[in-house]
């Protein structure tokens, strides 16, 4: 498997790290009985909490770039070390990305956000070397 799948493995546990703990700290905020209900009454989890729901519903909103970004790369048969790299710095910065969400001063985040769309910019570019 190459190194680009490999980070693609990763992203996916990262996804699935990001669910649970968000799972948890909604379950944890809300209760049970909301969770587990028919959610009419809309609700959202604030503080801390509120904070790795987003930050994980952020992935999901990037993710489909990230794997599009590698499909491209592989139908084209032009994965190279970009892409590898790519891929690498879009799973580092999504991860440093969930804690600036959730710990860093504002400001932070962005920078996190900015790096891993570098990083799928990273991995396009192997198609044009």
């Amino acid at each position: 498997m190459t190194g680009d799948l490999w980070a693609l493995a990763a992203a996916m546990l990262l996804a699935v790290v990001q669910l649970t703990l968000s799972s948890v700290l909604t379950l944890r905020q809300l209760g049970g009985a909301w969770v587990a209900g028919p959610r009419d009454e809309p609700r959202e989890v604030i503080g801390l909490s509120g904070r790795f729901v987003r930050a994980h519903r952020n992935l999901l909103e990037i993710f489909p770039q990230f794997v599009a970004a590698l499909f491209l790369v592989h139908a084209a048969d032009a994965v190279g070390s970009l892409s590898t790299i790519g891929a690498w710095v879009f799973v580092v910065a999504r991860i440093l990305y969930v804690a600036a969400y959730a710990f860093a001063p504002p400001g932070v985040r962005p920078i996190c956000w900015l790096a891993a769309q570098v990083g799928i910019f990273t991995i396009v570019a192997d198609i044009f070397v």
